[in-house]
């Protein structure tokens, strides 16, 4: 029997989750959670206080954390399936934190044109590629802009940066929400140096066809870094810096790493893609502090030159700084958090549903096959993932924020040609392997992002039974656990 004071709290804290959750812009990001729903999450939390009264806060969360599976999932994620050499873990409310560690940062480096093992481990301050999650920063420089009054969001690109001819008709707006394809004459990733690099960019221009259901994009976002640069009159890099990085106190975020915090950066190095044939593409150049993506190389990562979309790198501790921040509304007002997840992207149509952004970010979604914002969190939540392995998760409303960091493309299979699937060796853990011409076998990351969700769900599940303790057994500080797995 629970204590009915216990037992009160629990059933207003769930009619607030209920509430929360249909602050969407859109009707139909709403009610995908039921109240049945949130109620078979929490339960756990009366249970083990009922079966523990006298236990406190810390063994109380530890005896969730047991019951979450959390840490199989993260053990089976890192040392069975293997899908990543290690991977950091944040997650919370403001008070309530937990920090999970698992695995390496790095496993292997070449050495005289031999693989040599050579492993680190996760740390607490490793410093990860944050690939797209980069994309965040994109879109509050733009929304601090608006709300300084500097731009206006639905002007034609081509009123602040002209260079972009062909986007006369494209809106600040439109590329900030994902609600218009546009695409280049050539590929960026492909330019010889910089300057062909900018040139392919500003041949940019709308897809004949519009007629899209995924409107994901890495030009919008390169696109915008173009339109800070010519309203602030600094280098994005600068203005990030000026505006977000040092207010908040992100000492270990940055386009180009120092040379003296490089031994920190996880090693992303040596990963591979299978072609139709069965032959391998291995990089050998993305030694740490060079980022994966070959568009923020080919524009000039390595020379200072911020692309946009991608090329930055950062901790836990940092993304966690930024997550607080932006719910707390201290880098940007609360009405602007709020905007960010607006959608102008998701609707249904012939029973199919189109997929749903917000402001450079992914919000729920209500086909679960796309990768979406937990359900149980509030319209308002959005989240950034990383091609690399990051993801910064966000609920503004509900206080509670999440990040991932993780090296899932060191030493591992990221592509590989569906010709060749039938060649993928599964074993007993699930973990897939494909033997490469040379005999060597090499572990298979392509899905990562999907077991990644797993992990995800959990932690925030957790998060939000964390944050029904606090209700029911209030504290003044914060307790922040950290488990090495």
């Amino acid at each position: 029997m629970f204590n009915i004071k216990d037992y009160y709290i629990y059933k207003r804290y769930i009619d607030e989750l209920v509430r929360n959750q249909n602050l969407s812009s859109s009707p139909l990001l709403q009610d995908i959670f039921t109240k049945k729903d949130y109620e078979m999450l929490l339960q756990d939390v009366l249970t083990i206080i009922n079966k523990n009264p006298y236990a406190n806060l810390t063994t109380l969360r530890l005896l969730l954390f047991k019951r979450s599976g959390l840490k199989e999932i993260i053990d089976n994620f890192v040392k069975d399936t293997q899908i990543t050499p290690g991977v950091v873990l944040d997650f919370g409310t403001y008070k309530t934190r937990d920090t999970v560690l698992c695995g390496k940062s790095q496993e292997y480096v070449m050495e005289n044109g031999v693989m040599v093992p050579k492993p680190k481990a996760i740390e607490q301050d490793t410093i990860f590629d944050l690939a797209s999650t980069s994309k965040l920063f994109t879109a509050i420089a733009i929304l601090k802009l608006s709300e300084n009054g500097l731009i206006d969001v639905f002007d034609p690109i081509t009123k602040y940066v002209p260079e972009f001819k062909n986007l006369s008709d494209v809106t600040i707006f439109d590329l900030l929400k994902f609600r218009v394809m546009i695409v280049t004459d050539e590929r960026v990733d492909k330019a010889k140096n910089k300057e062909e690099a900018e040139r392919i960019l500003f041949t940019v221009h709308k897809k004949e066809d519009q007629n899209f259901t995924n409107a994901y994009t890495d030009m919008g976002a390169m696109v915008l870094r173009y339109v800070v640069e010519k309203v602030s009159k600094m280098s994005f890099k600068d203005y990030v810096a000026a505006t977000i990085f040092n207010p908040l106190g992100m000492h270990d975020t940055y386009l180009n790493v120092p040379k003296e915090k490089l031994d920190r950066v996880a090693n992303e190095n040596y990963s591979t893609i299978i072609n139709r044939d069965g032959s391998a593409i291995t990089r050998y150049d993305n030694v740490p502090g060079t980022p994966h993506d070959a568009k923020a190389l080919a524009i000039g990562e390595l020379d200072g030159i911020a692309p946009g979309h991608a090329g930055f790198f950062s901790t836990k501790d940092d993304m966690i700084k930024l997550g607080n921040s932006l719910a707390k509304g201290q880098i940007l007002s609360k009405d602007t958090v709020a905007s960010i997840s607006d959608t102008a992207t998701g609707f249904k149509d012939d029973d199919k549903y189109t997929r749903f952004y917000g402001s450079l970010v992914y919000l729920k979604q209500p086909d679960p096959n796309n990768l979406s914002v937990y359900p149980p969190l509030s319209g308002k939540a959005f989240m950034s993932p990383g091609f690399a392995g990051t993801t910064l998760c966000v609920d503004p409303v509900n206080e509670i924020t999440l990040f991932i960091g993780s090296n899932r493309l060191h030493n591992r299979i990221y592509q590989i040609h569906p010709d060749q699937k039938k060649n993928i060796k599964v074993d007993e853990h699930n973990k897939k392997t494909f033997t490469l011409p040379n005999g060597e076998e090499k572990i298979i990351c392509a899905d990562f992002t999907r077991d990644k969700e797993v992990m995800v769900r959990l932690a925030l599940e957790l998060s939000l039974q964390y944050q029904l303790l606090e209700k029911i057994r209030p504290i003044d500080k914060e307790m922040h656990l950290v488990r090495e797995l």
